[in-house]
């Protein structure tokens, strides 16, 4: 409701000119409930949804460290069902920007979590991110890249590689 323009329609409904008291109780209700609501929906939310529609892009949670760090055990909900849905994108997914940041959560998510490399191991990701590593596409390629390492790596080791 909040993607939607929830908030904004009931702030234009209590700008008119309203007789019936509780209308307008009922929209500053609204209006309160919307507002909790949208505290709470945390970055990992959108960053979610975000994963689950498939449209990734380069959003400042993707490359922020605390992101990552605050919401490194999200990533196991549902039997690591993010996680999942990357490589799904490595598969699927026609975009190279799509390819290039799945790629790179991927690596994230290796080096922040203290069983990365074996869960991505387990899923059976690195074949299909060293099918990347020969993209047309240098970001992916470039991002392909660092995932790998990193697997071989691990996040003790490879902590010191920039992206």
């Amino acid at each position: 409701m909040v993607e939607l323009g929830l908030p904004q329609i009931v702030q234009s409904l209590k700008a008119q000119a309203w007789s019936d008291e509780d209308l307008l109780e009922a929209l500053n209700q609204l209006e309160e409930g919307l507002k909790d609501n949208i505290k709470k929906m945390s970055s990992f939310d959108k960053y979610k949804q975000e994963v689950l529609l498939g449209h990734l892009d380069w959003s400042p949670m993707h490359k922020d460290p605390i992101f990552w760090r605050e919401n490194i055990s999200n990533f196991e909900e549902n039997d690591f069902q993010i996680l999942r849905v990357l490589i799904t994108i490595l598969d699927t997914s026609g975009d190279p920007r799509a390819l290039a940041v799945a790629c790179y959560d991927l690596s994230q998510f290796i080096q922040h979590h203290s069983s990365g490399r074996l869960i991505v191991n387990d899923l059976k990701a690195k074949e299909r991110v060293m099918k990347l590593m020969n993209h047309e596409n240098t970001e992916v390629t470039k991002n392909a890249l660092l995932c790998i390492q990193r697997l071989f790596l691990g996040a003790k080791y490879a902590s010191f590689l920039q992206a």
